[in-house]
């Protein structure tokens, strides 16, 4: 079910990245241009290796919760940027999926991998 769970998620990754390239690349902005290229780009990385990492999870594990955890900053980012007003709803909405997915990822490693959080964050694998 993890195994599963942590393919769908990362698949969502690409339609996303996708999108942010094309509207980046079919409006060009001078100042938003290239970031959001290359965001799009790393979008579709993390996809791919989450992908490759469900092929053998109990030695990947690392990496899954490293994206948790890069999911919780960004989740950390949209709610400071929600209190400044600078946030659409949609993005609170957004940023709270990734939350429950990011502790989704980190206690699924725990588990799959029967690791604690410390060893996972630190890279360890059985």
């Amino acid at each position: 079910m993890f195994k599963k769970f942590v393919q769908i998620t990362s698949l969502f990754n690409f339609p996303i990245a996708l999108g942010m390239i094309i509207s980046a690349l079919m409006a060009p902005q001078a100042d938003t241009l290239i970031i959001t290229v290359v965001l799009g780009v790393s979008f579709m990385l993390m996809g791919a290796a989450l992908l490759w990492a469900t092929s053998d999870i109990k030695t990947r594990a690392p990496l899954i919760v490293w994206n948790g955890l890069v999911r919780m900053v960004g989740f950390i980012i949209v709610t400071y940027a929600a209190s400044l007003g600078l946030a659409p709803k949609v993005f609170i909405f957004i940023s709270v999926m990734d939350l429950i997915t990011a502790f989704v990822y980190i206690i699924g490693s725990m588990r799959v991998s029967g690791l604690s959080f410390k060893s996972l964050f630190l890279g360890e694998t059985q």
